[in-house]
């Protein structure tokens, strides 16, 4: 395994804010089996909306602006750090192919913690469920029935559960606020790669901090951005790719269930790309079939090929984004 030389390595939250809640009445307690009992106060001035982000530098990068890799929905940067069978995943990866990262959790994602509900928060958080999760990460036609030939290890599907966390559907504004301010706050230059849900964050953020922006990476984006209802023109001058697994076609629609990506979401990156392409811009759209790459899932970050693929973004990278 390749070495690499880290001169230094940290984190930090950014974005929240300070919210004051009152009028909740105490909680009678105790803080642990046999302890006192406590009366909590639930009212008083709290942080929320705070997102976390770890850093990694190298000694010697091939360009100054680190990949900011921001993982999906119901996940975390977890996603990132190693894959199904124990390697050191894309973090690591990215690291060998000579570029700093930056690994995020989202607000209540991981270490962003949550905010309080219904006090701040309005909904009720939600779970995934093993079915939510297999039919969501394409991993087969219904649930517990896998695609032949995915390279998705399905006796590590256990595993791959205890790292989903649980996502809330009434908090995306002040998600969203967050990473406008980290995007905003890479005045140095990033290079994102954003994988599903997370598309759909960055693409917001990055329209308002163009000016930051070296690269773009969709990764399998969840991104619905209709670019005849807004203008992309800031995106001209910024290399954008497109990255797609397998079992995306028709012919994997079984049962009536038919994956979002498939349809709504890829066609919305398309007409994006097609767009950037008519604007005299740079973009690439990498389907891993077409290039003879088969059996790759909405987790193609952590399955068995996943090197193949991160060596292909690193290429990318290194031919259209500049120092």
């Amino acid at each position: 395994m390749k070495a690499v030389s880290i001169i230094s390595k940290g984190s930090y939250h950014i974005g929240g804010k300070k919210v004051t809640i009152e009028g909740s009445a105490p909680i009678e307690t105790r803080f642990w089996p046999g302890g006192p009992p406590v009366t909590y106060d639930p009212n008083g001035d709290f942080q929320a909306g705070q997102m976390y982000v770890q850093y990694t530098r190298l000694e010697h990068p091939v360009v100054p602006y680190p990949v900011c890799m921001i993982h999906g929905g119901g996940a975390t940067g977890a996603l990132w750090e190693s894959t199904q069978d124990g390697r050191p995943g894309w973090e690591f990866r990215f690291l060998q192919n000579g570029f700093n990262v930056n690994v995020s959790d989202g607000v209540e994602r991981g270490r962003s913690s949550w905010a309080q509900f219904p006090e701040i928060n309005e909904g009720l958080p939600m779970f995934n469920s093993y079915g939510e999760r297999w039919t969501t990460y394409r991993l087969g036609p219904k649930p517990g029935v896998p695609y032949e030939g995915s390279r998705f290890d399905y006796s590590r599907y256990d595993q791959f559960m205890k790292q989903h966390v649980p996502r809330w559907t009434t908090s995306n504004a002040m998600v969203q606020a967050a990473y406008d301010e980290y995007f905003a706050s890479m005045k140095e230059g990033m290079i994102v790669l954003a994988h599903s849900q997370g598309g759909l964050f960055s693409l917001e953020a990055a329209l308002k901090n163009a000016e930051n922006i070296k690269g773009i990476i969709m990764l399998e984006s969840s991104s619905d951005l209709d670019v005849d209802k807004v203008d992309v023109s800031v995106f001209r001058d910024i290399p954008f790719l497109f990255v797609y697994g397998d079992f995306l076609g028709e012919e994997y629609c079984i049962d009536g269930y038919k994956w979002p990506g498939a349809f709504a979401w890829e066609g919305s990156m398309r007409n994006l790309h097609h767009r950037l392409l008519e604007m005299g811009g740079d973009s690439t759209w990498m389907s891993l079939p077409e290039l003879g790459i088969y059996g790759n899932t909405h987790a193609l970050m952590m399955e068995d090929n996943s090197y193949e693929i991160a060596d292909l973004i690193c290429d990318w990278i290194k031919e259209h984004v500049k120092a």
